[in-house]
């Protein structure tokens, strides 16, 4: 007499062991995002930024903060490192006082990309925003209108006439709170102790970026920020090789740099009626 084994039901889940069940789904939701969002975000930008002020503490705005580099110039801030090669040109986007000299804000936002990429996957995320907006900001300057695309000013008093549309300063302005995000967020891995990075970013998100994006994807995002590497991890992937003080003071200045470009920039868009309450308000012009 031959024994026929059936199969297991497909539909049969053991309550206590949910989880199991669940979590190939979840994953699989999860990498299913991640990739239409890359795709989506070529052609839109949602504006990956965060405000919440609890992240880190910030100096006012009309304190306009320039830091330059230390007398004594840590190791991670020297000219083959990637954090003193994203603090150079972001620097030097601010030597024309009252204005933003756009190449070298590009390059230093290529600078931040390389810096974020590596720390996890909802930075890889963000990053992958900014690229495709980059690329087209960057278009702009080396096209045939360049030469009205090399400071913040001449590109608002070029595209601001009525008769034009103001690609430029629409993707500056969907940039702009991805850069106080990072600014945030890098601030609080270098200055607050003892703190869940993934928490206290998580917490901005669900403040300030979360309002803007469907429903799966801030669920996944919120599995993103459970996978946070802790807070000596994320210093060691910023400065590999060196001591946790000098990689913390390093990205401590790496933030001081981001807030004074943020300053500027938030500035600069709000003389201008582009912002309100740091809440971005321009429309897409069906781009």
């Amino acid at each position: 007499m031959k024994l026929e084994l059936l199969p297991p039901d497909p539909k049969i889940c053991v309550p206590r062991h949910w989880l199991s069940c669940a979590l190939p789904f979840i994953i699989f939701i999860f990498m299913l995002l991640f990739y239409l969002s890359g795709e989506k975000h070529k052609d839109e930008l949602t504006g990956c930024g965060f405000r919440a002020q609890l992240c880190v503490p910030e100096r006012s705005l009309s304190s306009q903060v320039e830091p330059g580099l230390k007398s004594g110039e840590l190791h991670c801030l020297g000219p083959d490192k990637l954090p003193g090669q994203l603090v150079r040109p972001f620097r030097e986007s601010l030597t024309t006082e009252g204005d933003l000299q756009l190449p070298q804000f590009l390059d230093g936002w290529r600078k931040l990309v390389m810096l974020l990429d590596p720390l996890g996957t909802f930075f890889t995320f963000a990053t992958q925003e900014a690229s495709a907006k980059l690329s087209a900001l960057e278009s702009y300057s080396r096209g045939p209108h360049s030469s009205h695309y090399q400071t913040f000013s001449a590109m608002a008093a070029w595209e601001q006439d009525t008769s034009k549309y103001s690609p430029g300063l629409h993707i500056l302005v969907l940039l702009h709170p991805a850069l106080h995000w990072a600014q945030l967020c890098l601030g609080g891995i270098a200055r607050v102790q003892n703190v869940d990075v993934g928490a206290l970013c998580g917490e901005a998100y669900q403040r300030v970026l979360g309002p803007h994006h469907p429903w799966l994807i801030r669920k996944a995002a919120n599995l993103a920020f459970l996978t946070f590497p802790r807070r000596s991890q994320l210093l060691a992937l910023v400065c590999p090789g060196v001591h946790e003080q000098d990689a913390q003071e390093a990205l401590s200045h790496v933030a001081d740099i981001l807030e004074a470009v943020y300053n500027r920039t938030q500035g600069l868009l709000t003389e201008r009626g582009l912002l309100t309450g740091g809440v971005t308000l321009m429309s897409a012009g069906g781009r």
